[in-house]
């Protein structure tokens, strides 16, 4: 596959005395809600701003998309712990009214806390903002004595009228703990029979990889070792997904991704780092990395293991990774290629996220020098090529994260957290001074203009026309609505769905590729509110 090659830039938000905070793959410090355009960056303090020590917990927000922010709203520990022991927080935003103020918007956190003499892992803290910068932390500390996990996932809950999230909790043999709030503040925890230690085998529970909303539907991915494991996978950590229809009271048994029969019999194991999503479709996607054991050195590939929604389970080789096999960050390792995944507003798009380092086999034991690396996938299109979207040899791109959901024309928000002196790689970048970075980026082919204010409904003729295979659709809507643009045959079939959802103001210009398409005439159809207006355009190979 070829690649591409963009840099996009990254605007320092805050600052942290290290970078211990969203050094863990499956941590989600950033979170973005398309209907308020609210961005949020949870992250741990530096002692300038935050007496006490560097385990304050503080999240700045931009309502705007991304382009200016308030920061340091905290701490969200709120006096029940000092500022000295917050670990890896997770956060997103719960807006159930699909509401545009950030006044509406709940800001929903998680962050295990250390405990006891020695200072270890145990005790968590996790609540509610009752609104974006509201600074009123309702916040609740859980058994200081309970072993729960140093991670806790935030969900990808966009609509859902429920909160809520899940911990690995090793009181006993392992189990998953639910956390429900009916109103968004008020939790109560659950322990269901199809998510206990009976069903994952000695309690060997990786993590939680994603809790996700669809259409009424509750689901969570899981790595762990599980009972219902094929034999092929008898001890080694496999993928399950579990999913509730009743708001997350009860489960259904583990779904076991069979991913060691999709991909070839070589890759003898798959890394730790694992995200899971659900498209507006309700098809299942896990981004892995498998490791081929047979070449020398070990071969590490990206796979997209996808279920449709009644459909069989499938494995796609995204990219060959360059051989690299050590991760650290200073004293730290536990990110590897930090492959995540996110999701559009309205489930037709998803985009993986993953590191790289290209400098090939001679430093492969060498500290990383990391690219940030993204590719796109849509229903019936598969996956774009991989594009590199920050290309700086000499700078490293590590501890990088991506918000578990984007707008529907592709904006993704991504945050990275690292020495202000970012050339080169150290062993000492996990204890220094680190900033809080942000930057987005467009990651598909519905591109916006910022600059045009638009005064009425206008669909314009593609260009060019005729063409083969590309072509690129304009048109301007003058409010925001529900905008759908579909291309049609002649005799009505519908080919191609190029947008489809909640559109703000302005001018638009999409591509279509046609590759995989007939010469001859085509219809395309765009439906915003109560204006319809459908074009011809002509397709000649």
């Amino acid at each position: 596959m070829d690649q591409q090659s963009v840099i996009f830039s990254y605007t320092a938000v805050d600052t942290m005395a290290n970078v211990y905070g969203p050094a863990n793959v499956y941590v989600n410090p950033i979170a973005y809600d398309p209907y308020s355009n609210v961005v949020v960056i949870i992250h741990r303090s530096k002692s300038t701003y935050a007496t006490g020590g560097s385990g304050g917990i503080f999240y700045a927000y931009s309502t705007d998309g991304g382009t200016t922010w308030t920061k340091r709203v905290g701490p969200l520990q709120a006096g029940l712990v000092s500022n000295g022991v917050g670990r890896y927080p997770s956060i997103s935003l719960h807006n159930p009214a699909l509401a545009k103020s950030k006044d509406s918007v709940l800001v929903q956190f998680q962050f295990p806390v250390l405990t006891g003499a020695g200072g270890g892992f145990g005790g968590m803290i996790y609540g509610t903002d009752p609104g974006v910068g509201a600074n009123s932390p309702l916040s609740v500390i859980d058994s200081v004595d309970q072993p729960w996990s140093s991670s806790m996932a935030s969900p990808t809950i966009l609509g859902a009228d429920e909160y809520l999230f899940a911990a690995p909790n090793y009181s006993d043999a392992g189990h998953i703990t639910i956390f429900r709030a009916a109103d968004g503040v008020t939790f109560t925890a659950s322990n269901p029979s199809q998510l206990s230690a009976a069903k994952i085998k000695d309690g060997l529970i990786d993590d939680v990889a994603g809790i996700v909303y669809r259409n009424g539907v509750y689901y969570i991915g899981v790595r762990a070792q599980f009972v219902a494991a094929p034999t092929s996978d008898t001890g080694s950590y496999t993928l399950g997904i579990s999913k509730s229809t009743d708001k997350g009271v009860t489960w259904s048994e583990f779904e076991i991704v069979p991913w060691k029969a999709l991909v070839p019999s070589n890759y003898a194991y798959n890394i730790y780092a694992n995200d899971f999503v659900v498209d507006g479709a309700g098809g299942y996607h896990w981004l892995t990395v498998g490791v081929d054991t047979t070449a020398n050195p070990d071969l590490w590939s990206l796979f997209h293991l996808y279920k449709a929604s009644g459909g069989s389970w499938t494995a796609n080789k995204i990219k060959d990774l360059p051989p690299h096999e050590n991760w650290s960050y200073g004293a730290l390792s536990q990110t590897l290629t930090e492959n995540q995944l996110s999701v559009s507003q309205d489930g037709n798009i998803v985009a993986a996220k993953w590191i790289e380092d290209g400098r090939g086999a001679t430093y492969k034991d060498s500290l990383p020098i990391a690219d940030v690396w993204t590719a796109t996938w849509k229903a019936g299109s598969g996956w774009s090529t991989p594009v590199n979207r920050t290309n700086t040899p000499e700078v490293n791109d590590q501890i990088t994260h991506i918000a578990q959901f984007m707008a529907n024309d592709g904006v993704a928000h991504f945050m990275r957290n690292q020495s202000p002196t970012i050339a080169g790689n150290s062993g000492t970048l996990d204890v220094g001074v680190t900033v809080v970075y942000y930057s987005n980026d467009k990651l598909t082919s519905v591109r916006r203009d910022e600059g045009v204010v638009a005064g009425t409904y206008e669909l314009n003729q593609n260009y060019p026309n005729p063409f083969n295979p590309t072509t690129t659709i304009s048109f301007t809507l003058p409010k925001a609505g529900q905008t759908t643009l579909k291309v049609y045959n002649m005799v009505g079939q519908e080919v191609a769905t190029l947008v489809n959802g909640y559109q703000t103001a302005g001018l638009y210009f999409v591509d279509f590729d046609a590759s995989k398409l007939a010469s001859g005439m085509y219809l395309y159809r765009l439906q915003s509110g109560s204006f319809v207006e459908t074009k011809k355009m002509l397709l000649v190979k």
